[in-house]
């Protein structure tokens, strides 16, 4: 979490973004990389490009690109990806190879999905992974989930329904990218999206939603633990703004900093936190960041601009559409 006490070396991932993905700490494998959605998962506005992932949408600039995503709802995770070389049997090849033995229960389900019981950790044998492709509005829809032994038969049933729910534009329901899922809200729901111009891979925007038992009021709260930290090791950190700031009718806290540490460029961040409702999907805590070197604070403050200012809620899916 990223409220969690840093180290210097966190620290100056957090700023540069190099290595760091919301909310999960820092890295160095990547793993949280996802595959472009297909262009169908954003449609062309006069100020840049709407994306949408979860319950929410925004505008970014043109130069925007995607560049990595992740949705669940029900415990379920779920995404839209470009149909690769070779079509979906190519994909489901490789996947097969990746995954390794799978189990000799068959999912059965429609004729055109691929799907497939295994283990994921070899640690937890008990623990079963049921995975599925399917093509969907010129992409590929894939969705996992998790069991316990003896109980593939729910997690099939929820698997099938999230697939039978699905719809390929993302203005109402859940968005997953190229498409939505329009079953009712989840108690238990993630979504993120992060986006960065090609010719400056080094600004970068990451939003992340979740809903919460309880109001999220720790993260991006403050940043004296920040200030010491970086005063510890010679640097220098400073507040740029910290502020009260609505956006899509939610009131939220917005903190701009910026830092210098001995043998690291200085950097950006800006930062935007609502701390949700207990239990609500339709209001989740969610969390902006914005990041860049110094020298670009004024294209990160145009970015970030036309993001905040154009957050919006997706409509629910009126009961028993499709």
């Amino acid at each position: 979490m990223m409220n969690r006490k840093p180290t210097l070396r966190c620290l100056v991932r957090l700023m540069t973004l190099s290595a760091c993905a919301l909310g999960a700490g820092c890295s160095n494998s990547g793993k949280d990389r996802r595959e472009p959605a297909p262009e169908a998962s954003m449609s062309i506005s006069n100020a840049g490009r709407v994306y949408c992932t979860g319950r929410f949408s925004f505008i970014a600039p043109e130069e925007m690109g995607e560049t990595g995503r992740g949705q669940s709802m029900y415990r379920t995770n779920v995404k839209t990806i470009p149909v690769p070389p070779g079509g979906v049997e190519a994909y489901w090849k490789d996947r097969l190879a990746r995954i390794g033995p799978v189990q000799p229960r068959r999912f059965e389900f429609q004729p055109d999905v691929r799907g497939a019981w295994y283990v994921r950790n070899a640690t937890f044998p008990n623990i079963l992974t049921l995975e599925m492709v399917k093509t969907a509005s010129g992409g590929l829809l894939v969705v996992d989930r998790e069991a316990d032994a003896g109980k593939e038969d729910l997690a099939e049933t929820l698997v099938k329904d999230i697939v039978n729910a699905y719809v390929p534009a993302g203005d109402r329901g859940f968005c997953v990218g190229n498409g939505a899922i329009t079953l009712e809200p989840s108690q238990n729901e993630q979504a993120r999206l992060s986006l960065a111009p090609a010719a400056s891979p080094d600004v970068e925007i990451r939003f992340a939603t979740r809903t919460v038992r309880e109001p999220d009021i720790k993260t991006y709260s403050d940043v004296d633990e920040e200030k010491e930290l970086t005063s510890a090791h010679g640097g220098t950190l400073t507040v740029l703004l910290d502020r009260k700031r609505s956006a899509a009718g939610l009131s939220g806290k917005e903190i701009r900093i910026s830092v210098a540490v001995p043998g690291d460029k200085p950097s950006l961040r800006f930062t935007w936190h609502y701390p949700g409702i207990g239990g609500s999907s339709t209001q989740p805590s969610i969390t902006i960041v914005g990041s860049a070197p110094t020298g670009k604070q004024a294209q990160l403050e145009a970015i970030w601009e036309t993001v905040a200012t154009s957050l919006r809620a997706v409509p629910l899916s009126p009961a028993g559409s499709r």
